[in-house]
């Protein structure tokens, strides 16, 4: 860990609980003192590198909202038109149709299965920054930050302090798009990361290539709001899309699907309005929207216009294997375009390659998720509709059962931070160490599911050490012990306190992950009296006996004695 000198280090890391909005809800006045307290402490200088740089002059893009409507929103307009028109007939013609009903036809591929570990790459503008309170214990989400520092929130707002942060680091007239002429990802190295991934043992990757804030690491043709158009002026999507494939590497598109926080929309008259967090309400046009919307190409229609044929042209030009929505709680899923984009990948797929898509579609029908969520009741289609489904931290755990099992994935990291926080290189309490690691991953395995492994890049593009540092030690754990992770799938009793366990996708092995070394190890999978049980990649029959339905194995001292979880092999007779 680095050392950086801090008036207080303990008052910087503000220990708050994160509010229910964010799916943590805590008792009421465990929440209030803790936010209370949070609004006192000391806001933390940042290290250099995530402050503002001296030669800083601010610059945005250089026509504004109404020039750019002006010059390009009819272009822009007439051809998502005519790209609308391909799309409508491809989704007429193919095996899909941009429907609930024909989506869930779709069958996840069995190499996503198969693949247990991919990597999700949480990098943007934000990432200069790198920074938002820290909620002891709870989900972070410093890619939230430029939405935040921005915002004027009430003293007893767990993100209270963001403004307060971003004024001493970054200053008062640095605003929000600023961000996105410095964003030049001068250490960015897709080939690099391309095979540090492989080698730590990962299947795929999916970028965040447009998150909700609507900046695009691609060159998009439905936007100057780019990084071909802006700041580093590279095509960062084509250059991880080609280093993972030149690395044996599924490719995949993380997009705000289904809403932006804020978008220029063209009135009949020819004026601008502003829709504000993908709300049907539009609000007048005001001078801050320049700062928040730099780039953007006003439209008439939010969907058809921009959010469809943006993405159907990626699709295109980039091939992606797996399609990741996100903002799916705010808009529908059968207005928001989503179907329309998944129906066109499949058909474009169809009999060429197998392709995936999550099941962050929007906003749910009551009848589509009656008896579902709850614990906490959820509006949207997650754990509904989907390849595979998702959970951030336990947020669709309910859900996700096991016995009635349907391909999954955690999208978590070696901390609860969504986006670089710089704070991690300093604090070792705030992440996972190696043991902690390698036991949720197996966990999540047990039960069925593949890790989506955060890789929270700082704001040139480098990855952080302590991240670099997990990356190599997983990948090593699996070159040893990969036979009872890679194409396995679920056996009862799935994940226990002490033994996470796994069945061989054909054949009789049953794995089982001893999260917990010791001496003797019971494992209460169905196993039968004359089992062989053997440490996994070893030919030597370990000692065992029975205790009822259970087995007890005796484990070789230097495995008893490990510090990180390590695999048996079962073979019944």
């Amino acid at each position: 860990m680095k050392t950086f000198a801090l008036a207080s280090f303990a008052a910087a890391a503000m220990a708050v609980t994160a509010s229910a909005a964010e799916g943590n809800a805590a008792p009421a006045d465990e929440l209030a003192a803790e936010r209370a307290k949070a609004a006192a402490q000391e806001i933390p200088l940042a290290p250099p590198e995530y402050r503002r740089p001296k030669d800083w002059k601010p610059k945005l893009y250089a026509k504004d909202i109404h020039a750019l409507a002006k010059d390009h929103s009819a272009e822009m307009m007439a051809r998502a038109k005519k790209e609308m028109e391909k799309v409508d007939a491809v989704n007429r013609t193919g095996k899909y149709r941009a429907t609930g009903k024909s989506i869930d036809s779709h069958k996840c591929p069995d190499w996503f299965v198969d693949a247990k570990l991919g990597i999700f790459v949480d990098w943007g503008p934000w990432s200069l920054a790198s920074w938002c309170p820290y909620f002891k214990g709870k989900r972070l989400y410093p890619d939230w930050y430029e939405l935040r520092c921005s915002t004027e929130y009430k003293k007893d707002s767990p993100y209270y302090a963001t403004k307060a942060y971003h004024e001493k680091n970054w200053g008062k007239d640095f605003k929000r798009d600023h961000f996105l002429d410095l964003f030049k990802g001068k250490k960015f190295d897709a080939k690099a990361l391309a095979g540090l991934f492989r080698g730590c043992g990962a299947k795929y990757v999916v970028p965040f290539l447009k998150h909700h804030g609507g900046f695009c690491l691609w060159d998009s043709s439905y936007t100057f709001r780019d990084s071909v158009d802006m700041g580093a002026h590279r095509d960062f999507a084509k250059e991880m899309a080609d280093a993972c494939r030149e690395n044996g590497l599924k490719f995949g598109l993380y997009t705000s699907q289904a809403g932006e926080w804020e978008y220029p929309i063209l009135q009949d008259d020819g004026s601008i309005k502003m829709m504000v967090n993908a709300d049907s309400e539009l609000k007048p046009y005001s001078p801050d929207m320049e700062w928040k919307a730099s780039g953007k190409v006003a439209v008439k229609d939010f969907v058809r216009d921009y959010l469809v044929p943006q993405t159907t042209e990626f699709i295109d030009k980039y091939d992606p294997d797996i399609l990741w929505y996100d903002y799916d709680w705010a808009t529908p899923a059968e207005s928001n375009g989503s179907y329309d984009i998944t129906a066109y990948m499949y058909n474009r797929a169809e009999g060429r390659k197998e392709v995936a898509c999550n099941d962050r579609y929007g906003r749910a029908r009551p009848e589509e998720i009656k008896g579902r969520f709850t614990k906490r009741p959820r509006n949207w289609l997650r754990t509904v509709r989907g390849d595979f489904y998702t959970d951030e931290w336990g947020d669709t755990e309910e859900c996700l059962d096991p016995a009635k099992w349907h391909p999954w994935e955690s999208c978590s990291g070696i901390s609860k931070a969504y986006g670089n926080h710089w704070m991690e290189n300093y604090d070792a309490s705030m992440v996972m160490g190696e043991a902690e690691f390698v036991r949720h991953f197996t966990a999540i395995v047990a039960r069925g599911g593949n890790l989506l492994l955060l890789v929270n890049l700082d704001g040139q593009g480098a990855i952080p050490s302590v991240q670099r540092e997990r990356l190599v030690q997983i990948g090593k754990w699996l070159e040893r012990w990969g036979e009872a992770i890679y194409a396995t799938r679920i056996v009862a009793p799935f994940a226990t306190a002490k033994v996470d366990y796994t069945r061989a996708k054909y054949g009789k092995a049953v794995y089982a992950v001893v999260r917990e070394p010791a001496a003797e190890v019971t494992l209460e999978c169905a196993l039968e009296p004359g089992v062989r049980v053997t440490v996994v990649g070893e030919s030597e029959s370990l000692e065992t006996r029975r205790d009822g339905t259970k087995t007890i194995v005796k484990i070789p001292p230097r495995y008893a004695a490990s510090k990180v979880p390590f695999a048996l092999k079962c073979l019944n007779p």
